[in-house]
């Protein structure tokens, strides 16, 4: 599940990767090409600097963010401000599929670095798809940034039963450390951000990262027993084979919506599912709540799903 593993700590490859300086450009504020200017001057005097050492294209994803980039032009924008000295390196943060990344990657040779979320609970999550974007990153050797490696805080407040597992292994070792480790032991990765809101966080991840030791063949066989765990925890047991969907009066994308309600399921608190959901059915134009109960999707689920009961869940909680 888990093959990637460090050979250097992440403190000796960082090096000219430290943050010492980013902005983003966000596409939803944008509403003509002029934007961009009027964007990227006023972040400069705001930050009091002459130049940026990384700027990303911020939140590239299927649908309206990608779409705005695009039109607006802002990739040759974006070189043309690093030739100007004005941004030192140029990249994009992604939540998009590891179909629109391919896209854009063999679109864009020019990109410096990407930044994606990145944590071991995501890394065969079919909504975020953490571990097919960082092997696609990986592949063409291409600088990663990492954001979410705790999953805003979720890795380092486990079920009792899932921080037992590990704290069997490293008694003194917070959770975090853990997840931190994860995402350090990983090829590639440059930079990781970790929001902290106290002096312990800090200090914990300091200590983590101060005298790094990647992970080990048995402590990833261990994360993949909590993984395993946290996925056998109440979720839809949907096989993806799509017989539903072929028969479905409505056109509804049932294994899809089905994904995101799982990942709902787990991280209540998580807005990505919700986001995955809202591209999916402004995609499809086809909503869960667009569902009139006929049953035939349960009548040929080989898993004998109540599918219809399970749309309405999807519909209170994702939409």
């Amino acid at each position: 599940m888990f093959t990637h593993v460090l050979n250097n700590p992440v403190g000796q490859i960082v090096g000219d990767w430290f943050l010492a300086g980013s902005g983003i450009l966000p596409a939803w504020t944008m509403s003509g090409p002029m934007d961009r200017d009027l964007i990227f001057n006023e972040q400069l005097e705001r930050c009091g600097v002459s130049y940026f050492d990384f700027y990303l294209l911020h939140s590239l994803e299927d649908g309206n963010n990608y779409d705005t980039y695009v039109k607006y032009d802002c990739f040759r924008w974006g070189m043309q401000k690093k030739e100007e000295g004005k941004i030192r390196h140029f990249g994009f943060s992604f939540h998009g599929t590891p179909e629109l990344l391919e896209q854009v990657l063999n679109e864009h040779l020019e990109i410096d670095f990407v930044q994606i979320q990145l944590n071991y609970a995501d890394w065969n999550n079919q909504v975020v798809h953490s571990g097919r974007l960082y092997e696609i990153l990986h592949q063409r050797n291409i600088p990663i940034i990492v954001m979410e490696p705790v999953k805003g805080g979720m890795l380092a407040n486990l079920q009792p039963e899932l921080e037992e597992m590990l704290k069997a292994v490293h008694p003194d070792a917070s959770t975090a450390s853990w997840a931190l480790r994860f995402v350090g032991s990983l090829e590639g990765v440059v930079t990781i951000l970790s929001g902290m809101s106290t002096e312990e966080q800090m200090r914990d991840n300091l200590q983590t990262f101060g005298d790094f030791q990647p992970l080990t063949k048995e402590e990833y066989q261990v994360i993949e027993k909590v993984v395993k765990k946290m996925q056998d925890m109440s979720l839809v047991p949907c096989t993806s084979c799509r017989y539903c969907c072929d028969g479905c009066p409505s056109k509804i994308l049932i294994p899809d919506i089905f994904h995101a309600l799982n990942t709902a399921r787990l991280y209540p608190t998580d807005n990505r599912p919700r986001m995955f959901y809202n591209n999916l059915t402004s995609n499809s134009s086809v909503k869960a709540s667009d569902c009139i109960a006929c049953g035939q999707c349960e009548s040929v689920c080989p898993q004998h799903l109540p599918i219809i009961e399970l749309l309405q869940e999807a519909v209170s909680r994702l939409e």
